[in-house]
């Protein structure tokens, strides 16, 4: 008999800061129909305003010059750059900075993928499957993430789901139930065949940053940064990538000289001091309220 999925607790804020604990339940065989009926008129509707098809995507997206030719070869080569160093990590047999190598190519092809791709990612989510996908898990965290006292939805529906889709402790609960739905992997990008090896031979540390032979933490160059990913030299101290000393702020550490004229000799420019508001006020009107006192002075000892 299969044991029955767990809830799962999740301890948050809301957007004002104060703390939110709310509950996300495994979906019932109740909601899962509700939610296919939510997924049906969420398509037809979608197909009715105008949303075309999976299948029809890369056609649109040719028509629109969006995806051609060229991206396709650019697609293709990226693909294979990323299964030949899996096969070639995979195998061995070659010398360990060569392997290297092959991981960093590894991970930049996976960066220049994402890029490729994210246009026509966005494209997809709007195809009339997507908006009909989301609609479905739109009704399922409106149903699943409950009150942790009360053990009923905290939402009324889905539209009030929706609309607050943006707090902190909402979009934790909703990323933990689409984990448990879709069976997404945290740890994705740690179990990737180049990560693994760069782990594997203390390239990286367990956080997937490179390191070097002491443990230190560098750029793929083997240039030491900090916690922050910036240059940094063997004290610790901030520096440019060419060594040069840096304050927090990125500016340089070093004393200004004079430039200099056709006859070598320093041009020295004599900056104006700023006067003071006060300072103004007297230069401007200081005659006149002497005069004013004066005045008034005179009156009284006439009197």
């Amino acid at each position: 008999m299969t044991k029955p999925e767990a809830r799962t607790t999740i301890e948050s804020k809301d957007s004002k800061g104060d703390k939110k604990t709310v509950v996300v339940r495994p979906p019932t065989s109740k909601d899962k129909n509700q939610a296919q009926l939510e997924y049906l008129k969420a398509f037809r509707q979608a197909l009715e305003n105008g949303a075309i098809l999976k299948q029809k995507l890369d056609d649109h997206l040719q028509e629109q010059g969006i995806w051609d030719e060229a991206k396709q070869k650019q697609y293709e080569e990226i693909v294979k750059t990323i299964n030949d160093g899996e096969r070639q990590l995979q195998k061995g047999g070659i010398k360990l900075q060569e392997a290297k190598e092959i991981a960093f190519k590894m991970k930049t092809a996976r960066l220049e993928f994402r890029s490729l791709v994210a246009e026509r990612t966005v494209m997809d989510t709007n195809t009339a499957e997507s908006q009909a996908d989301n609609s479905s898990f739109d009704y399922l965290a409106s149903v699943c993430i409950i009150d942790v006292k009360k053990g009923d939805p905290i939402f009324g529906n889905m539209d009030e789901y929706r609309d607050n889709g943006d707090e902190p402790y909402v979009a934790e609960a909703a990323a933990e139930l689409a984990s448990k739905l879709y069976k997404l992997d945290p740890n994705y990008d740690k179990g990737l065949p180049e990560n693994e090896f760069l782990v594997k031979y203390k390239f990286a540390d367990k956080e997937l940053r490179l390191i070097d032979k002491e443990g230190k933490l560098v750029d793929e160059d083997g240039k030491l940064v900090n916690e922050d990913g910036r240059y940094i030299n063997e004290e610790g101290q901030l520096i440019d990538r060419d060594g040069i000393p840096v304050d927090e702020e990125g500016n340089y550490q070093q004393d200004f000289s004079p430039f200099l004229d056709d006859n070598d000799k320093p041009i020295v420019i004599e900056e104006k001091t700023k006067e003071t508001k006060g300072d103004a006020e007297e230069d401007s009107t200081g005659k006149k309220k002497k005069k004013a006192v004066r005045a008034v002075e005179a009156e009284v000892s006439d009197s």
